[in-house]
């Protein structure tokens, strides 16, 4: 069930009002049969994962709240990783065994296996990893299986996140959410600019994309070029739109999720791109897996290794393809890179009389931070290594422009450009200035004329699918 979906529009309605008007011993009962409800709707078999994760997870939560033991940690987390590893890397797995077995002259069929990735389960499952090893690190256990439940499977989350953490949302479930006006009208407006972004500019833009990277040999450089800068922005756009619908359809029942971006593409290095981008995740990787394996504190070259181990993970977890891996480790190196190269640039920005707070100096480094991560989302999106360099040569060589579609006629490409412009707008005002609190705070016609503009935006510009139905998420059904 998508949010852009008209079975969605019908759930969420009754869904609310129940949890609103039920008595206050029901409404999470209510919450969490409308939750599973709303995951059963992606296929029934994927419940029962679901399931096996939340009972085992909550059971060790309870044992290593008695018996702090590694090992019982380990097991834990083991299960899970076997779990994840069977259901999305065991064919990517079968099929780099095999490609070594060939190499070396022997002969070795892989075998295709016909198991499905179950929707969300990379963010349930690193959810529910993040919650025993926060009980084993001395946090609090929760003992209502009803609100451990609630947590691994709160519907507007448990598809594409934002990763959730038990201090934060946890105590949210043990306390009573009344209506409030203000906050319904934030979410409705935050859910409908995420709609804008999916229909008006991610939907529209993934034309564009996919035709040119599906042939970039017959496309001129330029074209290419364009095309991969309108990946990053798709990208952006889509998951991005996800996070905004999350946040905005659990902040009109009175819950907070976490944030998830930040204006990332106003990052000036690569290290803080990804302090601004899919902040859930990225905070996980750092206090789950970085700082264990001794984050900055065992020198230098342990703190580059690190790095480097933490983004290729990343990497491998957005997908089971050499592609993924090489984005990762292309990031990891990026950073490194930056790391290591600061007393040089700083000594080129002294020289050329460009201080750390002079505007030329900031644009070029936004600049320079932009051009890196769309060189890097070429490998997320090409469909194979030979695909991405591919579209990277075509960068360098051949004509710059060649005469035929690329999918979008030039009123497409005026809508996605006005579309950018409002998106670039926005995120720079965010970063001073608070848009939501600014609308709440206006006058009623100016309230109603941003609501109505992004609802006829939506209706009127929106990139429609087979049945005039949303295009599915980028992260929430591929990985």
């Amino acid at each position: 069930m998508a949010f852009l979906s008209l079975s969605f529009l019908l759930f969420f309605p009754i869904t609310a009002l129940g949890y609103f008007l039920l008595p206050r011993q029901v409404k999470n009962l209510w919450l969490l049969a409308a939750s599973w409800f709303f995951y059963l709707c992606a296929k029934p078999i994927y419940l029962t994962l679901l399931l096996f994760v939340i009972l085992t997870s909550y059971c060790m939560g309870r044992i290593l709240d008695k018996y702090r033991r590694k090992g019982i940690l380990a097991l834990c987390l083991t299960a899970d990783g076997i779990l994840l590893f069977a259901f999305k890397y065991v064919q990517f797995a079968l099929s780099l065994v095999g490609q070594g077995l060939q190499r070396v002259g022997i002969a070795f069929e892989i075998p295709v296996l016909t198991l499905v990735l179950p929707v969300g389960i990379s963010f349930y499952v690193f959810q529910a990893m993040g919650y025993v090893i926060d009980v084993y690190r001395g946090g609090a256990v929760e003992r209502s299986f009803l609100h451990y439940a609630l947590f691994l499977s709160f519907f507007p989350q448990i598809i594409s996140g934002p990763i959730g953490r038990a201090e934060e949302l946890l105590p949210q479930f043990r306390t009573i959410h009344p209506f409030d006006w203000d906050a319904f009208r934030r979410g409705l407006l935050r859910f409908l600019w995420g709609a804008f972004l999916k229909l008006v500019l991610a939907d529209r833009l993934a034309v564009l994309v996919n035709t040119i990277y599906a042939a970039p040999d017959t496309f001129g450089a330029l074209q290419v070029m364009g095309a991969a800068v309108a990946f990053s922005f798709q990208i952006y756009c889509d998951f991005s739109a996800y996070s905004h619908m999350a946040l905005g359809v659990a902040g009109s029942m009175g819950f907070i999720l976490r944030e998830n971006f930040q204006a990332p593409y106003f990052s000036r290095s690569i290290a803080e791109f990804w302090r601004r981008w899919h902040m859930s995740l990225s905070s996980w990787f750092r206090d789950y897996l970085y700082i264990p394996l001794g984050g900055s504190r065992r020198g230098t070259v342990r703190k580059y290794w690190n790095i480097i181990i933490v983004f290729t993970v990343s990497g491998l977890w957005h997908g089971a393809a050499v592609t993924f891996v090489v984005w990762g480790l292309l990031n990891g190196l990026y950073q490194v890179a930056g790391a290591v190269t600061v007393p040089l640039r700083s000594r080129i920005g002294r020289w050329l009389g460009l201080g750390e707070e002079r505007l030329l100096r900031h644009l070029i480094q936004i600049t320079l931070t932009f051009l890196l991560t769309t060189i890097a989302w070429v490998f997320f999106k090409a469909d194979g290594l030979s695909n991405a360099l591919a579209i990277l040569g075509r960068m360098c060589y051949g004509p710059l422009w060649v005469r035929q579609s690329m999918g979008l006629n030039r009123q497409e490409l005026i809508v996605a450009l006005i579309g950018l412009i409002i998106l670039l707008f926005i995120d720079l005002g965010a970063q001073k200035w608070d848009w939501p609190r600014i609308w709440l705070e206006a006058r009623r016609p100016v309230r109603w004329v941003v609501l109505w503009a992004l609802l006829f935006a939506c209706l009127l510009c929106g990139s429609y699918g087979t049945g005039y139905d949303a295009q599915a998420f980028l992260y929430g059904f591929s990985f």
